[in-house]
């Protein structure tokens, strides 16, 4: 059985616990709280040899471990190419480790001149005072603000003045589906709203029967659920869904209705509309992967291309097609007038450079825009599966392979989660709530309980409530 190509641990939020203690930094100060000064053309580009510059990142392990691996290995050669300069890898194993490297960095002093840091983790490096706004000269060896996807900057920083990141790839959700089940059921394009999606789905059904199921959903999974709640919360019309904490960090807003909502329709299409297996409520991202690589069901609503290399040697390979998740809400023929069309969340991996690695900057911006150049953002893609975050990235993929337009117009209408430290919790708290309710409703026989799944929210609410504090950034 294939499994589900999984974010490398740097693109996880860090543990509640970790954020706690990373947050912590800023209250009994760092070795380097002040931003420190720095300026374009001390040092050309090729006039590094003899250095070497560090990087934090994480292991490659899991089913990709050996592309990734071999990316590193490809970095660090177009580096020593560009600048003369030797690249050393550091890895840490998962978020907690990596928070631990990052604690003992910033406050001795001393660390690796670069590490990366996942989507929803600004907020907390921002609250150490250990990174410093990139500065004019800074994009200038970047190639420009206006070179990169702008929903990519979303979390870079926590506002236009104090992007602290540079984004190096994305993996933006789709949907991906069984082109040969479609063309049975004489289904001629991808659905574009959620009511189609259901009608699909049941003419697949009845027309390929043999018990196979027109959607495939992944409530157990440790990361998957909560997107979606995310994507149909916005979508019907529940607010800005990185709202879900109030822009000064200090309020958690999941038990609301529109959220109520968004996961008894998540839920509905198995214990209403009956296109996904009751055993999908138990299934994983690995399991939801391998029913559809086995043929069956015919779509699920958050893959990545990943997807791609999952499914070769599978019944699916040559059936293999992604489109954009549908975005308007079941029951409507067009977007509610307060909903948002979103199609993905930003999701993907940031460098930041600590201010304790200042003599190290021009080196390090060197190694950034590396990163960020077209040949090394197509290995990315054709490697790893990895969609590119700059115009000239996204240039060198489209003309490698058409497959990858769903995935960069996906992250072109990315919205970000909240950047205040306590979204670790809420996210925990929201994937807790779903994986009870996932459960409840097997145990009961596909039952659906309005007071129980009211229950689950409140708690969840309640218990993220504890860890919110006053966050001085502002989000979205």
């Amino acid at each position: 059985m294939s499994k589900t190509p999984r974010p490398r641990y740097r693109r996880a939020t860090a543990t509640g616990v970790s954020i706690a203690t990373l947050f912590s930094f800023s209250l009994y100060g760092s070795a380097s709280a002040t931003p420190v000064g720095h300026a374009l053309g001390r040092t050309s580009a090729g006039s590094f040899a003899g250095q070497t510059l560090t990087v934090l990142d994480g292991a490659p392990t899991g089913a990709d471990a050996s592309q990734t691996q071999a990316y590193y290995n490809y970095v660090a050669a177009q580096f020593k190419k560009q600048t003369g300069a030797t690249l050393k890898w550091q890895y840490y194993a998962d978020p907690s480790q990596e928070v631990q490297t990052i604690e003992t960095s910033t406050v001795s002093g001393s660390g690796p001149d670069v590490i990366s840091y996942g989507t929803s983790f600004v907020g907390t490096l921002w609250a150490t005072g250990d990174f410093s706004p990139l500065s004019g000269p800074d994009w200038a060896v970047l190639g420009g603000e206006s070179s990169i996807i702008k929903a990519d900057l979303f979390d870079s920083g926590i506002s236009p003045s104090k992007y602290i990141g540079i984004p190096n790839e994305t993996n933006p959700f789709v949907m991906v589906y069984n082109t040969a089940y479609f063309k049975d059921a004489g289904i001629s394009a991808p659905p574009k709203s959620w009511g189609a999606l259901v009608q699909d789905a049941q003419k697949i059904q009845a027309k390929v029967g043999h018990g196979v199921y027109g959607l495939g959903i992944d409530p157990q999974d440790s990361y998957d659920p909560w997107k979606s709640i995310f994507f149909l919360d916005a979508q019907m019309g529940g607010g800005k869904p990185w709202e879900w904490i109030n822009p000064q960090g200090t309020q958690v807003e999941i038990n609301n209705s529109y959220v109520e909502n968004a996961i008894k329709f998540y839920f509905s299409l198995e214990y209403k509309y009956h296109i996904v297996p009751p055993q999908a409520l138990t299934w994983n991202g690995a399991e939801m992967a391998s029913a559809f690589e086995q043929q069956k069901v015919a779509m699920v609503i958050i893959g990545g291309y990943g997807y791609t290399a999952a499914s070769k040697g599978t019944p699916v390979a040559n059936n293999l097609a992604y489109a954009l998740l549908p975005t308007i809400p079941y029951g409507d023929t067009s977007m509610p007038a307060a909903g948002i069309p979103i199609e993905t969340e930003t999701t993907g991996n940031y460098w930041a450079i600590p201010n304790y690695a200042s003599s190290e900057r021009d080196l390090a911006l060197q190694f950034e825009k590396v990163t960020l150049s077209p040949q090394v953002q197509l290995y990315q893609f054709k490697e790893l599966g990895w969609i590119p975050v700059n115009t000239a990235g996204v240039t060198a993929v489209e003309g490698y392979s058409k497959v990858a337009v769903p995935f960069i117009n996906a992250e072109a209408a990315a919205i970000p989660t909240s950047i205040a430290p306590v979204w670790s919790y809420v996210e925990t708290g929201m994937l807790t709530a779903i994986h009870n309710i996932g459960s409840n409703l097997a145990a009961s026989n596909s039952k659906w309980n309005d007071g129980y799944a009211t229950s689950q929210l409140f708690q969840a609410n309640a218990a993220a409530q504890v860890h919110a504090t006053g966050f001085g950034g502002s989000g979205g």
